[in-house]
Formats: C-alpha cells, sequence, structure tokens
C-alpha cells in the first residue's frame, strides 16, 4: 500500500509539474539567467534577448505525457495484476515520449544555433576586419548544406572569426521533464511486480533503501525551501513578470537549475565526476572508521583526531625513510593506519579498563591532536625554562610507569587499585611540576627547531620524498600537466578493470547460489568469466579506448578505500573475530556469556577503526590532495565528523558507506559551483543539506514502525517465522497471572489481609 500511495504521489506531482513548471531550458547565462520552455512551446524569457526556439512535436509530448501519468493515477485504484500491466506500459511510455521530445527540442536548439552562427559571420562579411578572410567566411553562409555546429565554428575560424561564446548555452531538460522520467521509471518497477521472481529481491532493496531515500529526499525539500528564500528568480532588468504562472514558473526554475548544478557537473563531465571521487575518498576511509565502531557497539567520534596522527606517522616516513618506492610507499600506508590505531586504541583502553565513555575521550583527544599538529606546524615555538623542566618531568614519569608495566610482579600489584594509582601518579606529577617551575638563575627561553618545518610562517612541513608519493590522476596515465595542461585524451585499458568487475559479480552471483560450489569452483568460475568478458572487450576495441584523463586531485588511494571497505566487510562478515565484535555490539552480556572477550574486542575495535580513520593521509599527505606533497595545517578534519553522516546513511555496510561517500562527494563537488552560478547561495548549503540527513535518519524518516523495525520487517519478507516477537515488550492481559496490580486472574479485587 505504501508503495502503491508513494508512485500515485509522484505521477500527481508530475502532473502538476507538466502544467506549471519548466520542461526545458534554453539558454542559461552568466547569473543564472534563463530563458525557458514550457509545454506545448510556451516560452518564457528571463533574459529577454534570447530568440524563441519552436520545437517540433511538442503538443503530442504534452498529451503522451499526460496520458501517462493520468494512467498511472488511475491505475492506483486498480487490483495487482490489472495495475501493474498498466504502470508497466504508462511508464514506458512516459520514458520513450520524454526521450524523443528531448531529442527533438536538442535538434531544434542546436538548427537555431547554427543560424546565429552564421548570423555573426554574415555580420563579420557584412563589415570585414582586416584580420578575416572574408572568402572562407563568404563560403559559409553560401554553404547550403546542413553543417553542425561544431564544423561552422571551426571554419569561422578558419575564416579569422573567433566565435567567443556559443548563443543557446545551457540548453537541456528542466524540472518538468525530470519528474517525468522519475515517475516513467517508478512505474516500470513497480510494475515489474507482475514477475513473481522479482518480488523478494525488490522487497529485500526497497527495504534496505527506504530510511536513506526517504531521509535524502526530505532532507532536499527542507534545503529547497531555504534555496527559495534566500535566491530570488534571476532576471534581466528589464523583465517583468505579468502574473504569478510566470513568477511560479521562475521559481520552480531557480530551485531546479540550484540542484542541477549540484549534480550535473560531477555527473555529466570527467572532470567533475574525478573530482567528486576525490572529494569521497577521505569520506569512504572515515565513515568506514565510525560504521565499524558502530557495529562493535562503540561510537567514535575521534575520526578528526586520528586522522591527524595518522597523517603526522605517514610525514615522517615520507621524509626520513631511505629506500625504493616499492618499500617505502607501503611503509607509509601503513604508517597512517598505525598512527591513527594507537589514537583510537587510547580511548578504547581508557573505557575498557576504567569504564570511561568513548565519546567524551575521543572529542577531548581532538583537540590534543589538533593542539600538536599546530605545535609541529608552528614557526619557531618557543619554550620558557620552567616549561621544558616540567615536560622533563612528565617524560621520566611515563618512562618509569611503561617500565613498571613491563615488569610482571610490578605490574600485578599496580593492578590492584590502578584507579589509586593514576591519582598517586597524578598528584605526584603535580607537586613535582610545583617545584621543579619555580624560576632559577640563568633560566633563558628555549628555541625549538623543527627539522621537518619547512622555514618561514607558513604552517606546512617539507614535501615527501618521490619514492612516498602516490601520482596523481594524470601522472598515472603518463601525462605532464606542464606540457599539456587541461584534459588529454589517452588510449586506456578499459578491457582489463571491466573484465575484472564482470568476474566479481559473477563471484558474487555464485556465493549466492542455493546450493554453492565448493570455494575452488567458486573461483575458477570468477576468473573464466573475468577472462572471457576480457576476450570480447579486447575484440569490441576496448584495449585502446580513448578516455577524457582531467587534471585532478584524485589518486591511487581511492583504490587503497575501496580495498579497506572489502577488508571491513570481509572481516565483520566472514570471521569469527568479526562475528564476535558484531555480537559484543548487539548484546555485549550475551556476547561475554558466549565466551567473548569484551576488554579486548573494545580495545581492537576502536584500534581498527582509528587506523580506517588515520588512512585519510594517504589522499591528504601520500596523495598530494592539499596543493603539494606536504602536510598541512589546513587537513580538512571536519572529514572526520561528516564520516559520521555517511556512515548513516550507508547504514553502517561497506557497500552502503561508499555509495553515501561518493553522494556527499557529488554534493560537495557541486557546492563549490554554486556560488560562481548563483549570487546569493554557497557551499553552506550543502553543508545544511548533510546536516539535515542526519537528522532525518536519526528520525528514521518519519516511517512507519513496520518499515523501520528489522524484526517485523524481516517476518514481512518471510526472513523470520511469524511466532517470532518484534522486539517490543508485550503487555500481559488483565486476565493473566501476574496482570495489574491489586486484581486476582478473574479480575477482581485483591483482598489485602
Amino acid at each position: 500500500m505504501t508503495e502503491r500511495l508513494a508512485v500515485v504521489a509522484l505521477a500527481l506531482l508530475t502532473l502538476l509539474s507538466l502544467a506549471l513548471a519548466p520542461w526545458a531550458a534554453l539558454n542559461r547565462e552568466t547569473g543564472a539567467r534563463s530563458a525557458v520552455m514550457l509545454l506545448p512551446n510556451r516560452i518564457i524569457d528571463f533574459t529577454t534577448r534570447t530568440t524563441p526556439v519552436e520545437a517540433p512535436g511538442q503538443g503530442v509530448v504534452l498529451l503522451l505525457s499526460v496520458l501517462g501519468v493520468a494512467t498511472i493515477v488511475g491505475a492506483g485504484a486498480l487490483r495487482d495484476r490489472p495495475r501493474q500491466v498498466l504502470w508497466l506500459g504508462a511508464g514506458a511510455t512516459l520514458l520513450v515520449t520524454t526521450a524523443w521530445g528531448l531529442a527533438g527540442f536538442a535538434s531544434a536548439v542546436d538548427a537555431q544555433r547554427v543560424l546565429s552562427v552564421r548570423d555573426d559571420v554574415r555580420a563579420a562579411v557584412e563589415r570585414p576586419r582586416p584580420a578575416f578572410d572574408v572568402d572562407v567566411l563568404q563560403a559559409i553562409v553560401d554553404d547550403p548544406a546542413d553543417l553542425s555546429i561544431e564544423e561552422t565554428v571551426a571554419r569561422a575560424r578558419e575564416g579569422g572569426l573567433i566565435i567567443r561564446r556559443l548563443p543557446y548555452t545551457g540548453a537541456g531538460m528542466g524540472l518538468a521533464a525530470f519528474l517525468t522520467i522519475v515517475t516513467g521509471l517508478f512505474a516500470i518497477v513497480a510494475g515489474a511486480r507482475m514477475v513473481r521472481a522479482v518480488n523478494r529481491p525488490l522487497d529485500r532493496a526497497l527495504a534496505t533503501m527506504a530510511i536513506p531515500a526517504v531521509s535524502i529526499v526530505l532532507a532536499l525539500a527542507a534545503a529547497a525551501v531555504v534555496i527559495l528564500v534566500m535566491q530570488p528568480t534571476p532576471r534581466a532588468s528589464a523583465f517583468e513578470f505579468e502574473g504569478p504562472l510566470i513568477a511560479l514558473a521562475g521559481r520552480l526554475d531557480t530551485l531546479w537549475l540550484a540542484y542541477y548544478t549540484m549534480f550535473a557537473e560531477s555527473l555529466g563531465t570527467a572532470k567533475g565526476f574525478a573530482d567528486a571521487l576525490s572529494f569521497a575518498t577521505p569520506l569512504i576511509f572515515t565513515g568506514l572508521a565510525v560504521g565499524f565502531g558502530f557495529r562493535a557497539g562503540l561510537f567514535n567520534i575521534g575520526a578528526p583526531g586520528q586522522m591527524v596522527l595518522g597523517a603526522i606517522a605517514t610525514m615522517f616516513v615520507g621524509l626520513y625513510m631511505p629506500g625504493p618506492t616499492w618499500l617505502v610507499l607501503p611503509v607509509a600506508v601503513a604508517a597512517a593506519a598505525l598512527g591513527g590505531g594507537l589514537w583510537g586504541a587510547l580511548p578504547g583502553w581508557l573505557k575498557a579498563r576504567f569504564g570511561a565513555n568513548e565519546v567524551i575521550n575521543t572529542i577531548l583527544l581532538n583537540f590534543v591532536a589538533a593542539s600538536l599538529l599546530l605545535f609541529m606546524l608552528s614557526s619557531s615555538p618557543t619554550f620558557a625554562a620552567p616549561a621544558v623542566r616540567v615536560i622533563q618531568l612528565i617524560g621520566v614519569v611515563v618512562g618509569v610507569m611503561i617500565v613498571a608495566l613491563l615488569v610482571p610482579w610490578l605490574r600485578r600489584q599496580l593492578g590492584r587499585g590502578p584507579r589509586v594509582v593514576l591519582a598517586l601518579v597524578g598528584v605526584g606529577v603535580l607537586v613535582g611540576a610545583v617545584f621543579v617551575s619555580q624560576p632559577r638563575p640563568g633560566d633563558a627561553p628555549y628555541v625549538l627547531q623543527l627539522p621537518f618545518k619547512v622555514p618561514g610562517s607558513e604552517p606546512k612541513s617539507y614535501e615527501l620524498q618521490e619514492t612516498a608519493r602516490l601520482p596523481r590522476l594524470p601522472a598515472v596515465f603518463g601525462i605532464d600537466l606542464r606540457q599539456t595542461p587541461g584534459t588529454n585524451i589517452k588510449p586506456v585499458d578499459v578491457a582489463l578493470p571491466a573484465a575484472l568487475l564482470f568476474g566479481v559479480a559473477a563471484l558474487v552471483v555464485a556465493n549466492r547460489l542455493r546450493r554453492p560450489a565448493a570455494a575452488r569452483a567458486r573461483l575458477g568460475v570468477a576468473a573464466g568469466s573475468a577472462l572471457v568478458a576480457y576476450g570480447a572487450l579486447a575484440a569490441l576495441g576496448w584495449r585502446a579506448l580513448p578516455v577524457a584523463i582531467p587534471p585532478s586531485n584524485l589518486n591511487p588511494s581511492f583504490v587503497i578505500a575501496i580495498a579497506a571497505a572489502v577488508f571491513v566487510h570481509y572481516f565483520l562478515f566472514r570471521t569469527r573475530f568479526g562475528y564476535e565484535l558484531r555480537a559484543s555490539g548487539l548484546s555485549p552480556k550475551a556476547a561475554e556469556y558466549g565466551g567473548a572477550n569484551l576488554r579486548r574486542n573494545t580495545v581492537m575495535a576502536m584500534a581498527i577503526s582509528g587506523a580506517l580513520a588515520g588512512l585519510t593521509a594517504t589522499h591528504y599527505v601520500l596523495g598530494g590532495a592539499l596543493e603539494d606533497y606536504a602536510l598541512r595545517q589546513s587537513i580538512p578534519t571536519g572529514d572526520g565528523f561528516d564520516g559520521i553522516a555517511v556512515a548513516l546513511l550507508g547504514g553502517n555496510s561497506p557497500v552502503g558507506i561508499v555509495l553515501a561517500a561518493f553522494l556527499f562527494g557529488v554534493l560537495k563537488n557541486g557546492g563549490s559551483l554554486l556560488n560562481i552560478t548563483f549570487s546569493n547561495l554557497t557551499r553552506d548549503v550543502v553543508s545544511m543539506i548533510l546536516a539535515l540527513v542526519v537528522l532525518f535518519i536519526a528520525a528514521k524518516g518519519f516511517l512507519p514502525e513496520r518499515l523501520t523495525n528489522p524484526l517485523r520487517r524481516a517476518k514481512a519478507l518471510g526472513d523470520l517465522p511469524p511466532e517470532v516477537g518484534d522486539g517490543k515488550p508485550e503487555r500481559p492481559p488483565d486476565d493473566a497471572p501476574g496482570g495489574p496490580p491489586g486484581q486476582t486472574p478473574t479480575g477482581a479485587k485483591e483482598e489485602r489481609g
């Protein structure tokens, strides 16, 4: 019933958009001023200088679209089989009609664009300049052939005329066309239920995606209100609104263009896609870190500090470790994980040993890590002599404690009263600090010269040696941007990664068979499938496919992030220790009764979580994502907090975290373009959307309990027998023993002596 209401509601919204919202855009100018078209061929020119274009067949598009949407709405009242058949047909009609209409619109715009360029060429012929080749330009005017816009511009350039800005820039679909496509897709998916084999996988997919998808939609809807309040409709000063419908169309187009700006660059261009992956890479690491902690019943909010310690550790290896690349680079990656892991293990040990809350400890350690980074990258830090003596005292005490813990007899004695021992040590350090901090004759300030800090006031380290660097995307393909700047076209062996993905898909399918074969047989099937796919793709010429390689900070740390996600999935769901961690997170008492070591699990879970967060250094330091291959104070530790939202949106599963991180990467990359396109919008809109996503996920998307309760959902899917409870305590009936106090099993009042 919920699915039917959702499809019908979406269809009604689409029906309204066909009447009120722009179906396509003719022109997008600087400042987001646009000329848009509503069906059928109703032009609203907010630029006041765009020549109207009449696309053929738009009346037919409107008629078929309205019929298709009305069919979806009407079929919602029918029984399953007729409704599904009608939804399939109506959905296919909407997709085909919209695609045909957009193709005709694009052809009409291209033809008008060529005519506009020819008018410019004709004007150049009538008023020639010395740099113009009039014969070449006149040939363009006289040529009866239907030249494409690219050919026309190229021939004009040969004649000395440079077309600096093409007319009808940014022409494309509008809000109404987009909603029509979405409605058609939803109708086809819902209508596919007429095939019984589709029902169970579709139910599982919808149950898994319900909360994240609804949360994203609600966040975008709430952000839409803010966008409409902050940004007025961009228009030329000479444009005047002639009625409320035109004003409404302008507001809807402004909202559509804002969201289109956020997503189109990342999903429609090679550079935008690479930049979105670059933004997503650290979010994968931090999302995995937070999600891993959640699985173990721990809330690791210390990813920012673990990022810093991982970056510091990998910086030391990258600067000072000698050796070839094959040795230094893996050690630098391991150092990033080790630095973050040790910083994460500290609050884990405090929780396991003393019961200290990991949330408070990790928050406080974030400030400690930030202060440590500030100290290490500050210019010539100066200490007073008493402060140096206090630091020396603390170092001596820590050294003595480490030695004492290494002696078994002392360790046993100290372990009998750890809180008392720590309290006595703390009091002793404070008393000692009072004495050693007293001024003495001859005290002089101590200026610390850090060897890894670059001279001057810039807060950064020296650049890493060449053997510790992960190449950026162009360098991976042997492109030197100093010689060939911009996007380069290179032949790339696309068949190999595609075949590997095909092999992985074959392995997943083999694992999900009702009677899975032996491990060797499954691996053999996967390898054979990959080889067959590689041979077929190689025969199609995919071994040297021309690919656009844009300048981007994307680097192989993205591959490390995907490998980390695979490791987390295998560790949590395919190993005994991973099962023990998940059991400890779900029910610590039951896990301990079953033999789990809760203290060890707590420390190990926080250490692994911290190691995943520390691996962000492979992107920012080893990968040179911060301008150069150096540790900078500007390392964006906010990614650690964004990882919480990524983990929540991804449902704490590695696959979901990777997808959620990519979505956040798309939004972050698109947010940087908002301020360029709109005068009143900034990337803070994206931050607001991310915060709203977390808010709505915490509220479970305001969905009914039958969709959010795992036990009730599992019973609905048939994974649990009906007699299993839903996890909620049930109130005993009044006539049951132990019913409401003061009543006997028959309901009479109990006599008290």
